[in-house]
């Protein structure tokens, strides 16, 4: 199965790179960095070296000016990801080399048919070169017009295609599939979203992580402020809407939440032994005094009185509903590129003391909220050999408890999503 093919466009220190890197960062498997800078000078080769530097050591770099087809022949036939910058390097190193423009387009062409047949996402970033005036010499005339060629065949062949604006991406085309299932028409409703808006729904899922690790960024009050709108906007049995969301900043009240944490996960780690306690001490499962906020999602659980619709028989649906409110709170922190950690080790009623809530209000939820360097690529329980996720397949059953299909079965597509 091929993987994705994703072009990253803009103009000159536009994010293009980091943006690149960030998209990377949420691929499992190997990851190459395809460079076609050659460092013809020591600023240059200073420049490269500082990249390699930040990419870190999961990264393999190949410099190959010329020729970045033969490389992915040969790097490209397991699932990873390939980085490629940039193309228009490429065609600058091509033209230096007297290559004509047929030549030059033919490569492209043979580029593009690789990226196709690689098992490896493909990540190519390229210049918008066609924004500004237009050049007074026939040379630099001539080579905008084979990138600003080459650009748009990328682009039309390519899966996705992000334009760099000031840091910021803007999907200007995305694939038809989504999980790997392209739809006929006759299986399309005239209430589901379009397929980009889809695509972001289904990334947010699948790309949610339980955070650990924060940088001291501060949190924009406006960006935090769309959160927990979107968390208000949960549903809840019988409209009753029981939550609450205590936004704390304060370096002391945080201090407080530390200590409750420190003393709940020392009792819990005596629940196991030998090398999984060893583990369970290795794990960083906390990010209270790191985080910028730290947000307390609590259950009124009297609100609206003892009648509410739909909890006379099931009274925990305020607690469920509750709940909702915190997945909402994490889909859209995800969206916005916040990092969220919901820590559970923790003593409700030392929490409830030091958080002055009263008897009828339940915490249900603290969690940790800031700006991380990366996303984890995978659960970081997954990663550490704590468990791994469980099959879909056999959680699902059919008509009675490990009931089997009969007329109808759930169909689970073959799926490139990072989970």
């Amino acid at each position: 199965m091929s993987g994705k093919t994703v072009l990253v466009t803009g103009g000159s220190r536009s994010g293009k790179s980091r943006h690149a890197l960030q998209l990377a960062s949420n691929i499992d498997g190997p990851k190459i960095f395809l460079a076609t800078a050659e460092p013809l000078d020591e600023e240059m080769a200073e420049r490269i070296k500082k990249h390699q530097n930040e990419r870190g050591k999961e990264w393999t770099t190949i410099e190959e000016p010329l020729d970045p087809t033969s490389v992915l022949r040969k790097k490209g036939d397991q699932p990873g990801c390939i980085v490629l910058d940039c193309i228009t390097l490429w065609l600058s190193n091509m033209v230096m080399k007297d290559m004509t423009r047929e030549i030059i387009l033919q490569r492209v062409h043979e580029f593009i048919r690789e990226c196709k047949n690689c098992a490896s996402n493909i990540i190519v970033i390229t210049n918008e070169l066609g924004s500004g005036i237009v050049p007074m010499e026939p040379s630099a005339r001539s080579f905008r017009d084979i990138a600003g060629e080459t650009n748009q065949i990328l682009a039309e062949e390519f899966d996705e295609v992000v334009n760099m604006v000031s840091g910021i991406p803007v999907t200007i085309k995305t694939s038809a599939k989504i999980n790997s299932i392209e739809q006929s028409e006759d299986n399309i409703s005239e209430h589901e979203f379009s397929p980009g808006k889809k695509q972001g729904l289904y990334e947010a899922i699948y790309k949610r992580r339980d955070m650990r690790h924060f940088i001291t960024k501060p949190i924009d009050p406006e960006k935090l402020g769309r959160i927990l709108d979107a968390a208000h906007h949960a549903g809840s049995v019988g409209y009753m809407q029981p939550w609450n969301f205590l936004v704390i900043t304060d370096p002391a009240v945080k201090n407080k939440i530390a200590l409750n944490f420190k003393n709940a996960n020392e009792e819990a780690a005596q629940k196991f032994s030998g090398d999984r306690q060893k583990l369970y001490n290795s794990l960083k499962l906390e990010g209270i005094q790191d985080a910028p906020v730290n947000i307390c999602v609590t259950c009124d659980r009297t609100r609206f009185g003892p009648n509410v619709l739909g909890r006379s028989t099931v009274f925990e649906t305020d607690l469920f509903s509750t709940c909702c409110a915190v997945q909402n709170l994490w889909l859209a922190a995800r969206a916005e590129g916040i990092a969220v950690g919901w820590v559970s080790i923790l003593s409700h009623d030392q929490l409830k003391e030091d958080l002055d809530i009263p008897d009828h209000i339940q915490p249900v939820a603290y969690l940790c909220i800031g700006h991380t360097e990366a996303f984890y690529p995978k659960p970081m329980l997954e990663t550490t050999g704590w468990a791994q996720r469980l099959p879909v397949e056999k959680l699902i059953y059919y008509n009675k408890w490990q009931g089997t299909p009969t007329d109808f079965k759930v169909y689970f597509p073959d799926s490139t999503k990072n989970d």
